[in-house]
């Protein structure tokens, strides 16, 4: 019997011992996981503050002197081509790059932001709102993109409608912003448009090909 024992003990050492590198494992996957939502959170704290600095603040702006119910600016991300190539906002080298997953590669490879996608997330709206309820009270900010729910909308083109609870109920037709005052690359000057002078450039090229 004293055998039995001696194998009993070793079966439940055995266990204890899986139990306790289980848990280890554990500790180790939670850990990994909090620094890796630590890494994007603060990137896209670094991205929020770049859009807004350099794009929208400016609208904002303009918004606040027009004293309008609501405005739409327009923004098309393929023109700032020149500023952004490929659209991409560069972290700056102090910050750690995210990782994702790639399955073709099967390996970790750098997350790029770009200003469309950036353009897209909730996380930019609930950042630049928290701005608006803070500096500009009644202020409200939306943004649509042209190809939402839209299979002929171009990716690259969207509408920032801000609204004031406070302001005049006439409403503007949508208007021009003037890039960024902030330093970021994601600066562009001149680069968002009015609906006007959208429906004019569109008018020029239907034109050019009619010739």
């Amino acid at each position: 019997m004293d055998k039995v024992r001696v194998h009993q003990l070793d079966i439940l050492t055995k266990g204890q011992k899986a139990a306790m590198k289980s848990e280890a494992q554990k500790a180790q996957i939670e850990a990994e996981q909090s620094h890796k939502d630590a890494v994007i959170k603060a990137a896209f704290a670094f991205i929020n503050k770049e859009v807004s600095e350099n794009l929208i603040r400016d609208m904002v702006e303009d918004f606040s002197r027009k004293g309008f119910a609501s405005y739409n600016y327009y923004v098309d991300t393929d023109e700032f081509e020149e500023q952004l190539p490929g659209g991409v906002i560069e972290l700056p080298d102090d910050l750690e790059k995210p990782t994702h997953w790639d399955r073709e590669t099967k390996s970790q490879v750098p997350t790029k932001f770009t200003l469309n996608k950036a353009l897209r997330t909730k996380s930019l709206r609930d950042y630049v709102q928290a701005i608006l309820d803070e500096d500009f009270p009644g202020f409200s900010i939306r943004i649509f993109a042209e190809d939402f729910q839209n299979e002929e909308g171009n990716p690259a083109k969207f509408t920032v409608k801000l609204s004031n609870s406070a302001g005049k109920q006439k409403r503007g037709k949508g208007g021009k912003g003037k890039g960024g005052k902030g330093k970021g690359k994601s600066r562009g000057q001149g680069k968002t448009r009015s609906l006007d002078e959208f429906e004019a450039e569109q008018a020029k090229k239907q034109e050019a090909l009619n010739k």
